[in-house]
């Protein structure tokens, strides 16, 4: 016998728990269909929020317990691999960085059966089930098809993550190598006093641990785009989180293993000496929408449906941060099921309003893809090497006591394969111009108004 809310939502992760919560709060009988045992069971580590805008949405979650213990990050730095050895160009900032603080890393097995709970309280219902299929009725869903039976709604949403089984069989979603970036991590557990001698960790005057050095985001092109992390947690029992990305495509086209990248990781220094002296635990795997070439999906809803977060491919294309954009759309759309359920409006139209309020948000302004061209053509790797030989050749010939002028000379030839790299930096141009159209014409209009 099928089950009737008003709506079913696949998915109790960071966007299916807030819309879930919003649309409870506005009088929707609401259901979270989530395929783990247990919210958050199939991801442990590496995963980061914001902490004002997790405070901001579930009011409470920065005293939890599961907060406690964290290193905060004394530092930001973004290095580029030229090649595989240690030629690193990049930006650092450290240490007592304060804004990185914002960033929270966070063990999701902890935060989200939290946050579930949460929406639970405000009158949403939990079920464990594995979802299936679409019930449509014509050209509109009306439900799902789970292994516990069939959840039928006038609305589901579905925020299931990237591999969306509702976005490939409503048409929504069809996503390729292209558009994904396969993540991996070794989790290792060592001795929390060893590892904070290593880490030279400090106390600040809240009495949280500090890593005194800076965090580094390491990233290159050989032969395919990659990037990587080590987050290390003494006051988390010891647990240090080995985070590889790498573009799904490449990694075809070149035939390459991303355990490769992670044996050459961690015989780095100083990561070397913290994993030599660690207990591996284990190992797992998550894609992401990040990195890709692709962008977002062309079109977010159906009469019947929503898509939020990475099920839509929505996390932002440049970077790895998808939480906070999968909990803005679910803000969104649970604010808009509880308006649809007042009017008793279940219009297309309706569910338009959806894309058209997250697209006026920062998300719709990031959909900028093509800024990853720069990265996965190989032309940041050219540019890269201009400058290394710009700088090597400057110091060289300034320590030969060699006028500017000449010194500006002798380099010029070294800038002259960027040339050829400049159709690639103007689509990325492009891409950010066609974002910016809209806000730059809506302020001209105000400066001609004044």
């Amino acid at each position: 016998m099928a089950e009737n809310y008003d709506v079913v939502i696949v998915g109790a992760g960071p966007s299916g728990t807030i819309a879930a919560k919003k649309a409870a709060e506005g009088g929707c009988k609401v259901v979270m269909l989530e395929r783990a045992a247990v919210p958050g069971q199939k991801n442990m580590s590496g995963s980061y929020f914001f902490k004002s805008y997790m405070e901001e949405l579930w009011p409470g979650y920065n005293a939890q317990d599961f907060n406690k213990g964290h290193v905060k990050l004394g530092g930001a730095a973004i290095l580029y691999n030229l090649d595989n050895d240690h030629t690193n160009y990049g930006m650092m900032v450290q240490p007592g960085w304060e804004a990185m603080q914002e960033m929270q890393t966070i063990f999701r097995n902890e935060t989200d059966p939290w946050i579930a709970e949460q929406a639970v309280k405000s009158g949403a219902e939990l079920v464990c089930a594995t979802v299936s299929d679409i019930i449509w009725d014509g050209d509109r869903v009306i439900g799902v098809k789970t292994d516990k039976g069939d959840y039928m709604a006038p609305i589901v949403l579905e925020c299931s993550g990237l591999h969306s089984i509702l976005g490939t069989r409503s048409g929504l979603t069809n996503w390729g190598p292209d558009k994904i970036m396969l993540g991996l991590k070794y989790i290792y557990k060592g001795d929390p006093e060893e590892l904070r001698k290593m880490m030279n960790t400090y106390w600040d005057d809240n009495g949280d641990e500090v890593d005194y050095g800076a965090f580094p985001i390491m990233a290159g092109n050989n032969p395919e785009f990659w990037g990587a992390h080590v987050v290390v947690e003494p006051g988390r029992d010891g647990i240090i989180n080995l985070i590889i990305y790498q573009c799904l495509q490449e990694m075809m086209d070149n035939r390459t293993n991303i355990h490769q990248r992670a044996q050459w990781l961690i015989q780095l220094a100083p990561y070397k000496n913290i994993i030599d002296a660690s207990e591996f635990i284990y190992v797992n795997f998550h894609c992401l929408a990040s990195g890709d070439l692709v962008g977002y999906a062309p079109k977010s809803y159906l009469p019947g449906l929503m898509v939020c977060g990475d099920a839509g491919g929505f996390a932002q294309p440049m970077d790895n941060f998808g939480a906070n954009c999968a909990q803005a759309q679910g803000v969104i759309a649970g604010e808009l099921c509880a308006e649809m359920k007042k009017a008793n409006d279940y219009s297309e139209e309706m569910f338009a309003q959806y894309e058209e309020r997250w697209k006026e948000t920062w998300i719709g302004r990031d959909n900028v893809p093509e800024l990853n061209n720069i990265m996965r053509s190989g032309a940041l790797d050219v540019i890269m090497e201009a400058m290394d030989k710009n700088f090597k050749s400057f110091f060289k010939l300034k320590f030969e006591n060699k006028a500017y002028i000449d010194i500006v000379q002798a380099n010029i030839p070294f800038m002259i394969p960027v040339m050829g790299e400049v159709p690639i930096l103007m689509s990325a141009m492009k891409g950010i111009s066609r974002m910016g159209i809209k806000q730059v014409s809506d302020m001209m209009a105000l400066l001609a108004d004044d």
